[in-house]
């Protein structure tokens, strides 16, 4: 027996091959009108891993180079601030230039505002920000990282506190590539090279040959406690003299002198060091005795030995301080004597041999202060808040210069690293760029079409379409004498 086709069986498969046909062809019309070939692994498994690869370090190239430009806009930001810092680091040094110039009062505070002027403006770049991160608070950049105030110690400079962290802020543009965009504001406003320090004043002190730790500069208090006088000329401290007397010293430095004119001690004179001859009588209890530098005692001559004419050895005994009397010293008249700050724990070392008088020292500690304090203390120099000659306020002045110079090229050094920084950033980018166009490249060989191959496939299906349905026409169409054949 010979098997026939029936009618259902030749439309059935007429239907099928029109479908897979209809399938392909819509298949070629989207890869035509879409430009991908490749939507879905079982286009191409093969092709397909590959593109998903692709597509991922696509994904990586696109975020490194979002950071690689978030970064590059940090430093130029920052590179631009630190240039206009080092230029007004440079004004301050011309103020300070014409300073040392200028002999009148009112043309010193005409300086001094404009100094003033240039520390705003220097207090401002400090805590400049980008994009809502600060740029010289290190790696903690959601917080001012500087606040400034005045000092409640006399003497001291600008206080100066800082709220950042030492540790650079690093934008991560890769796995091991990282770049540092935000530095940190002492790696490039403070200074490194301190110096041997210097002490203005007439007390007699003297730097002593320790390694002091305090910064910037302070007020050395010397202060009287106590005024002994050796022998037996019968004088005697005055009700004043702890408060009042203004000698310090050991054995030696000072003397007083007493002329008993009456012989009995009821009246005579008495001076110190030299100095004029102040009478006496028998009856004074704080009689004030001025030496020939200045220097004071206050002396109870009730009970001046009868006939007594000589020198009377004395000895003033004192404390220093360094912070206006919260701690105090004892004076030891050493080489090396160490004076602390009870607030920080910073230290002066003192040679305090030859001090000879109370008083207020001033001491600077050059290369210690950072740009804003030492812009500062130009400030404070130009109005005469200390008291200095005019050879020690020139000198003063010589350092704030120094000081000024050194912190500038502390400043272009960071310039100069950020600017490396950007440098190498710029090579990343362009790698990065290259990179991206090599793998959309490959991106666009995989799964884009190729429109001519597409536009032969379709006209091939359309083909095979149309000879499905010709060849069923002619089947389904048979007579019965064809059939019978």
């Amino acid at each position: 027996m010979y098997a026939r086709a029936t009618s259902f069986a030749v439309s059935s498969r007429m239907i099928r091959y029109a479908s897979m046909h209809n399938a392909n062809l819509l298949k070629i019309q989207d890869e035509i009108s879409s430009g991908i070939k490749i939507t879905k692994s079982s286009d191409n498994p093969l092709a397909f891993r590959q593109i998903t690869a692709l597509e991922t370090n696509l994904q990586q190239l696109d975020a490194a180079g979002y950071v690689i430009n978030e970064a590059q806009s940090k430093l130029n930001v920052s590179v631009s601030q630190l240039q206009e810092f080092h230029r007004l680091l440079a004004d301050a040094k011309r103020i300070a230039q014409e300073g040392v110039q200028s002999l009148s009062p009112a043309d010193r505070n005409a300086l001094a505002l404009e100094a003033e002027g240039v520390l705003t403006q220097m207090k401002q770049i400090a805590n400049s920000e980008f994009t809502g991160q600060f740029l010289f608070g290190g790696a903690r950049s959601d917080k001012q990282p500087y606040s400034f105030g005045n000092s409640a110690i006399a003497g001291r400079s600008l206080d100066v506190n800082y709220a950042g962290v030492d540790e650079s802020g690093q934008s991560v543009i890769s796995a091991g590539i990282q770049a540092e965009t935000l530095y940190s504001g002492p790696r490039i406003f403070d200074a490194n090279n301190r110096s041997a320090t210097v002490i203005y004043g007439k007390s007699g002190v003297q730097v002593g040959s320790g390694t002091d730790s305090l910064k910037g500069r302070a007020d050395l208090q010397i202060r009287h406690t106590l005024t002994t006088y050796l022998g037996t000329s019968g004088v005697q401290t005055g009700t004043s003299s702890v408060a009042k007397d203004s000698v310090i010293g050991q054995v030696g430095k000072h003397q007083l002198t007493i002329v008993d004119t009456s012989g009995t001690g009821a009246f005579g004179t008495v001076s110190l060091n030299g100095g004029p001859a102040i009478a006496f009588n028998n009856t004074m209890t704080d009689l004030e005795v001025t030496g020939s530098t200045g220097e004071k005692v206050f002396v109870n001559t009730t009970a001046i030995a009868a006939g007594f004419n000589g020198n009377v050895d004395l000895t003033g005994a004192g404390t220093f301080s360094v912070d206006n009397g919260a701690s105090t010293t004892n004076i030891d008249f050493s080489a090396n004597q160490i004076v602390t700050d009870a607030a920080t724990g910073k230290h002066v070392t003192i040679n305090s041999a030859n001090v000879s008088r109370t008083g207020n020292d001033h001491l600077d500690f050059p290369g210690t202060s950072n740009a804003f304090q030492a812009v500062y203390e130009l400030i404070q120099d130009l109005r005469g808040t200390r008291t200095l000659d005019s050879s020690q306020f020139a000198e003063s002045l010589g350092r704030r210069m120094n000081e000024l110079d050194s912190l500038g090229d502390r400043v272009l050094v960071s310039v100069g690293l950020q600017s490396t920084t950007l440098e190498g950033l710029q090579r990343l980018q362009t790698r990065n760029e290259d990179l991206t166009f090599e793998i959309e490249s490959q991106l666009s060989g995989l799964q884009s079409t190729d429109i001519a191959e597409a536009v032969v496939r379709l006209r091939n299906e359309q083909n095979l379409q149309q000879y499905t349905y010709l060849a069923a026409t002619q089947i389904m169409s048979q007579s019965l004498i064809d059939f019978l054949r």
